[in-house]
Formats: structure tokens, C-alpha cells, sequence
């Protein structure tokens, strides 16, 4: 096989492995929604079942049944994605967390993953302006999910999404990415349009544009994170990081900051400083390091 059919080769490969992953989310739902459905109507008492009566009860278990799937899928997919990335991506032997993440480095991790989470907030606040319709999509999915409501949906979001979705990403799609990309250009180029591509396909496994757009920057950001290190451990701490500041500190680290224009550009750039601030001293860190 030449360079390009291998190029092609690979690009489907990183295609199939969000399919998979959207699949699963799907398949997870679906099971779910149903499973409840059919509890809904064994458990409810011995009535005529009219349309309104079902249209309710269906409605119910849609709810009910998508906060299991979404625990649902975070659970297979571990060892899924887990096996996949450990076969398909090299058989490379995890280095050790505590070699990767010292000190300094979890510093800075935390430093960029504030200022990626500050930014995604002041993007939402002014999307809410400039896209309403997409907006009041986006909050009617975020309430049939129960995210920052239902604890089994703040497991799957902060504790296990972390995993799985940079086994996905940061680990199996960023590397058949990369082989896309090899070869061509220089090193960091390479690592550039993987990274891109890797993020555009994290923005597509979120299913909205609200979602995609800030899921599409922090992608970047943790696809930075997991090249700098050589290793997932970092994005996944980044992505831990994220998500629990989402859930529970952002609504108070920003209380004070208007939800308007004016706060959406502070927040935008309050975090970008920050991010910035921080990809400087890692890449600094890493230029050291090589030398």
C-alpha cells in the first residue's frame, strides 16, 4: 500500500473510532430509554393506556433512561477504548503517573485547565446572545441529561469521561491523525493538524453547536497537553479538571461577572491569559527538557 492509501487508511480508522463511540451512546440511550419505558408501564397501575397516558410515561423514562445511558456508556467504554488505543496505537507500556505528573506539571496543568474553563464559560455567555435558538437547544439537552443535577450524570461527567473520552481522542484519534499527517511535514506541523482534526472530531462527539464549539477548544488544549507530555495522563487530569470546575466552582468564581457582551469578553479574556500563560511555560518546560 503507498503513502496516500495509507493516509486514507488511518484517517478511517480515527472516522471509526468516533463512530464507535457515538454508536455506543446511541445503543446506551436507546436501551436505557427503553428499559424505563417498560418499567414505567409494567409499574403503573391497571388503567387504560391512552396515547396521552403513553406519550407521559414515554417522555419519563426518555429522562430517566438517558441519565443510565450516559453512566452506561462511560462504563463500557473504558475497557473498549482502553484495549483499542493498547492494541491499535502501538502496545506503548504507560509510563508511570507520578513520573509524568510532577509538581510543576500538575501546576500548570491546573493553571491552563482554569483559564480553557474560564474561556469555554465566556464563549457560552455570548453564544446565548448571538445564537438564542441553538442556546435554548443546548439547555434542553443539558436538562434531559441532568448534568451538574443528577449525581450518576456528575460521576459519568467528572469521574469517567476524563478517561474515556481521551482514550477516544487525545489517545486513538490524535494518534491515526498523526500517522494522516506524517511524513509531509515538520514535526510540529504534523502535530498541528492532528491536533485539529482530533478536536474536530471531539466537537462532533458532543452532538450540538453550542457544545462542539467550546468542546472543539479545549480539545486543542488537551491535544496540546497529551503531545508536550507524551502521555494522556495530563489531558486526562486536564479534562478531570475541567469538568469539576464546570460542575461546581465556575457558578461561584463567576457570580460576580455580568452575563452579558461586557462579561462574555472579560471572561474570553481573563482566560485566555491564562491559557496562554500556561502553553508558554509548558512549551518552555518541554524545549528545556529536549535539550
Amino acid at each position: 500500500m503507498n503513502g496516500n492509501g495509507k493516509r486514507i487508511g488511518y484517517f478511517a480508522l480515527g472516522v471509526l473510532a468516533l463512530l464507535a463511540s457515538l454508536g455506543l451512546q446511541v445503543v446506551m440511550g436507546v436501551v436505557g430509554g427503553v428499559a424505563f419505558a417498560v418499567k414505567e408501564i409494567i409499574m403503573s397501575p391497571a388503567q387504560e393506556m391512552t396515547e396521552e397516558l403513553l406519550t407521559e410515561l414515554f417522555q419519563g423514562a426518555v429522562m430517566e433512561g438517558a441519565v443510565w445511558g450516559v453512566l452506561a456508556y462511560h462504563i463500557i467504554s473504558l475497557p473498549v477504548f482502553g484495549l483499542w488505543f493498547y492494541f491499535g496505537c502501538g502496545r506503548k507500556k504507560p509510563q508511570s503517573p507520578l513520573k509524568v505528573l510532577t509538581g510543576k506539571a500538575v501546576g500548570l496543568v491546573a493553571v491552563m485547565s482554569l483559564g480553557l474553563c474560564v474561556f469555554a464559560n465566556g464563549l457560552v455567555v455570548l453564544e446565548e446572545f448571538l445564537m438564542p435558538a441553538q442556546y435554548a437547544l443546548y439547555e434542553q439537552l443539558m436538562e434531559v441529561a441532568g448534568l451538574g443535577v443528577d449525581p450518576l450524570t456528575i460521576i459519568a461527567s467528572v469521574v469517567l469521561a476524563p478517561i474515556g473520552e481521551e482514550l477516544v481522542c487525545r489517545g486513538i484519534i490524535f494518534h491515526y491523525m498523526y500517522q494522516v499527517a506524517a511524513g509531509r511535514t515538520g514535526k510540529e506541523a504534523t502535530f498541528w493538524i492532528a491536533n485539529v482534526l482530533q478536536a474536530l472530531f471531539f466537537a462532533i462527539m458532543h452532538g450540538n453547536l453550542i457544545q462542539g464549539s467550546y468542546a472543539f477548544l479545549l480539545g486543542l488544549g488537551l491535544g496540546y497537553l497529551r503531545y508536550r507530555y507524551d502521555s494522556l495522563y495530563p489531558s486526562m487530569l486536564a479534562h478531570f479538571l475541567i469538568n469539576f470546575m464546570s460542575t461546581f466552582l465556575m457558578g461561584f468564581l463567576l457570580s460576580g461577572v455580568p452575563e452579558n457582551y461586557l462579561g462574555a469578553a472579560v471572561m474570553l479574556v481573563a482566560g485566555g491569559a491564562l491559557t496562554a500563560v500556561s502553553v508558554v511555560w509548558i512549551g518552555k518546560g518541554k524545549e528545556a527538557q529536549e535539550a
